[in-house]
């Protein structure tokens, strides 16, 4: 089951990569806050349908969760509208690998703490070296 995870992560790596694009473009034609607000309000009314056709919680809880577990509509929005300003500008590979330079560390820090997954893996050399990779990547694609 682990192996299909991570499957499914890079496809949605791939999603983010065509997204990306995709949202860049459409910034430059309709206007960058519109497009993050057209990219997210499609989304929204896919995940609607998701929920109504295969939802299997209690959406009817929601007033109930901690109010700081709300703001992931908020980080969501603030990623999409980063990649319509940063695409056109630097293109689809830099944003991309900032992003992920950007995720692997703080994953890395959260996970040190345990905190959301409750599991708490330890910053060793591996993950310092991966953390320096992601960083050599993000050199080179930018210097060209």
């Amino acid at each position: 089951m682990q192996w299909l995870m991570v499957i499914i992560s890079l496809l949605a790596g791939v999603a983010l990569a065509f997204q990306a694009g995709i949202n860049g473009d459409l910034g430059k034609k309709i206007g960058l806050v519109e497009a993050a607000f057209v990219s997210f309000s499609i989304g929204a009314i896919v995940l609607f349908l998701a929920m109504i056709f295969m939802g299997k919680g209690n959406i009817l809880q929601l007033m109930s969760v901690p109010k700081w577990q709300l703001t992931g509509g908020i980080l969501g929005a603030f990623i999409v509208l980063s990649m319509v300003l940063s695409v056109p500008k630097i293109g689809v590979a830099i944003t991309i690998v900032s992003i992920i330079a950007g995720q692997l560390i703080t994953s890395m820090i959260l996970d040190s703490t345990g905190m959301f997954s409750g599991r708490q893996i330890q910053f060793d050399l591996n993950r310092m070296l991966a953390v320096f990779l992601i960083g050599i990547a993000l050199y080179l694609i930018y210097k060209n």
